[in-house]
């Protein structure tokens, strides 16, 4: 948990309730709502500490703000806050707690977004309009050789230059090429996806790029997917000028976010190669 900026999209459902004025010492319902951990995780020259809410996103985005804490400082289930914050934080109502209880807090409130070694959270959807009520759709940025458990479909980002290789979705809209996993597992889906839409097998050069996840704890008869947890993992590469798709269009950079702004996996497209998606 080390400070990094923040998806262009900035945090999701911001627009809530109104922040409780911090903790209610004494009180006999606890009304504790915002934790603070003391700065011990060096970074950058100094060290950070960690604010949470165990209550909503909301209320941490209400209540960074009010405190001048920018965005950029949100990994997704809370802020990073340099060590020269600490006590007016405290000050302002964040109730101080070890670093261990923290995680306890927010695991327990059921804000934690899980995530590996070398991934970030670049966007998070409490309450995922297109997921069964009570759901959240993470979108998580990955440098891991392999994608997580539950992955049940694989998208591809190909590149050339500046344009993506994208397909016309029968129902309407534009996507990138992509497969459902079904019984042979990621990398063999990928590997499948890739030899339909160039032509050849998977290059070694392939990485994976992130990918969506979809927290369900109360799923629907008709929703399609594992739960409480399915992964939908996005790839990137760029082929040699000799490759000529069998399928789909290139799409320059400058119509990217039109015809694609929309697509729950968009925020990854902040982690291409600088020029792609600009």
């Amino acid at each position: 948990m080390t400070p990094r900026s923040c998806s262009r999209l900035g945090p999701a459902g911001r627009a809530a309730p109104q922040l409780s004025t911090g903790p209610r010492r004494g009180s006999s319902v606890g009304w504790v709502t915002i934790w603070i951990d003391p700065p011990a995780w060096p970074a950058h020259g100094r060290l950070w500490s960690h604010l949470v809410s165990d209550t909503s996103y909301a209320e941490l985005h209400d209540f960074a703000a009010a405190q001048g804490i920018p965005q950029r400082g949100f990994e997704g289930d809370h802020y990073d806050v340099p060590q020269e914050r600490y006590h007016a934080l405290v000050s302002a109502g964040a109730s101080p707690v070890d670093g261990r209880n923290l995680v306890r807090i927010l695991r327990d409130s059921g804000l934690r977004i899980q995530k590996r070694k070398h991934e970030r959270v670049v966007a998070s959807v409490p309450d995922a309009p297109w997921l069964p009520q009570g759901s959240r759709a993470d979108v998580i940025a990955s440098r891991q050789d392999s994608p997580p458990a539950n992955t049940v479909v694989v998208r591809l980002a190909l590149r050339r230059g500046t344009e993506l290789l994208v397909l016309d979705r029968l129902g309407g809209g534009t996507d990138l090429p992509s497969a459902p996993v079904g019984d042979i597992g990621p990398l063999a889906a990928l590997d499948r996806l890739h030899t339909v839409i160039t032509g050849g097998p998977l290059r070694a050069s392939a990485r994976l790029l992130g990918y969506v996840r979809n927290t369900v704890p109360r799923p629907r008869a008709d929703y399609p997917w594992p739960a409480p947890t399915a992964a939908f993992a996005v790839w990137t590469d760029e082929p040699p000028p000799s490759v000529s798709p069998l399928a789909g269009r290139w799409l320059e950079a400058d119509r990217l976010e039109a015809e694609l702004g929309d697509r729950h996996w968009w925020p990854l497209l902040d982690h291409l190669p600088e020029g792609v998606h600009g």
